[in-house]
């Protein structure tokens, strides 16, 4: 167990070390953000309680006669000096904005900062929107939750719905198809593979998903029209909305997926050892099942691993604008639009825990796949 032990050593120092260069990235602006919102927060809370008649006069002259005891400790107050509210209101909103930031640390060099949000991160603190984005009620989130993974995990099982779904129809199609055409290499499935292929990465998604949208959603009306006014609590109007996307992704999904694994399994077939193993007499299946498909298994494991996993928090920016999905994408598009820094901090942590983690159960799973892996 000591390669598992080292992996899992790995996989803690580079989380940390990765963590805390995005955290130092961010550090500038969400502190600058935490600022603004302890300097609005302050603000409110003083005018709030100035404009109070219970404790307003009271709270005024005390604000007054902190202002000139701070002004006699500067050796600028003189007897008989006409005080202006409006200078020691604010004064007085700058102490004790200066005190929460001492209290709360930002007043620290950028590296200890770097290591307070590092440390939220890992531990999964709170970390407050910056901007107007929140929750909206939706699952057993409530509504105005300002919480920055609320809002994450609020939009993630949309993200599965759409990408999670249609990678599993894509796998379902792409490794038949691949292994049909790497069996059969110059034939109708393997030049139609290499066609589509090329036609799905030379084709705009955003054209064909709005060529798409037009024929299906105006034209013929088979699927409900694109808007982001629809019901998230209704099941079947949720599938409704989902369908269209799930089918373009798939359909310019496919072609490549299936030409990349066909590359994979046709080198394999041209290897010595399936060679030898037909050679001997052995069943096509056989060789197949215990030659062919073992020796693809890790490359296409990492396919389909990826492809699964990763879509939970990649989404599709332009898809989901385009369909006006309310996924993972949408939320970056908005975060970006909206300049808040703290969702799109946490959206990075979370993507590069996510990722890693991937990458650790791969590793493992290349083991068991290939016990030589694990003694290399």
């Amino acid at each position: 167990m000591r390669w598992l032990a080292v992996k899992l050593v790995n996989f803690v120092i580079v989380l940390v070390v990765v963590t805390f260069i995005v955290a130092a990235i961010f550090a500038g602006p969400l502190t600058q953000r935490q600022i603004q919102a302890i300097r609005e927060q302050t603000r409110q809370y003083v005018m709030g309680q100035l404009t109070q008649p219970s404790v307003g006069p009271a709270f005024r002259k005390q604000i007054i006669q902190e202002y000139i005891n701070y002004l006699k400790s500067i050796g600028k107050y003189k007897p008989g000096m006409k005080i202006s509210d409006s200078d020691a209101i604010g004064w007085y909103i700058n102490k004790l904005v200066e005190e929460e930031i001492i209290r709360r640390g930002l007043n620290k060099p950028w590296y200890v900062v770097a290591l307070r949000y590092t440390k939220m991160m890992l531990l999964f603190e709170p970390v407050n929107s910056s901007s107007t984005l929140q929750t909206r009620g939706l699952f057993h989130y409530k509504p105005g939750d300002r919480n920055a993974y609320h809002i994450i995990f609020e939009r993630i099982p949309f993200s599965v719905l759409l990408f999670t779904t249609s990678s599993t129809l894509v796998l379902l199609f792409a490794i038949p198809l691949a292994l049909y055409a790497a069996r059969r290499p110059g034939g109708v499935i393997d030049n139609t593979i290499i066609g589509w292929s090329v036609f799905s990465v030379s084709m705009p998604w955003w054209w064909l998903a709005m060529v798409f949208i037009y024929f299906f959603t105006q034209k013929y009306r088979i699927f409900p029209p694109v808007t982001s006014n629809f019901n998230v609590h209704s099941i079947s109007n949720l599938l409704a909305k989902a369908a269209l996307p799930i089918i373009t992704i798939t359909v310019l999904s496919v072609g490549d997926s299936s030409y990349r694994m066909r590359n994979i399994l046709l080198d394999i077939f041209n290897e010595d050892f399936v060679m030898v193993a037909r050679a001997k007499g052995i069943p096509e299946t056989m060789v197949l099942r215990k030659h062919v498909l073992r020796a693809a298994a890790p490359p296409i494991v990492t396919i389909v691993l990826f492809s699964l996993v990763l879509s939970v928090f990649s989404g599709a920016i332009i898809t989901e604008l385009i369909f006006e999905w309310p996924g993972m994408g949408k939320l970056y598009w908005d975060a970006i639009e909206a300049n808040d820094v703290a969702v799109l901090t946490v959206l990075t942590y979370l993507t590069t825990l996510l990722y890693l983690l991937t990458r650790l159960t791969l590793d493992i799973l290349y083991t068991l796949l290939d016990p030589r892996i694990k003694r290399a």
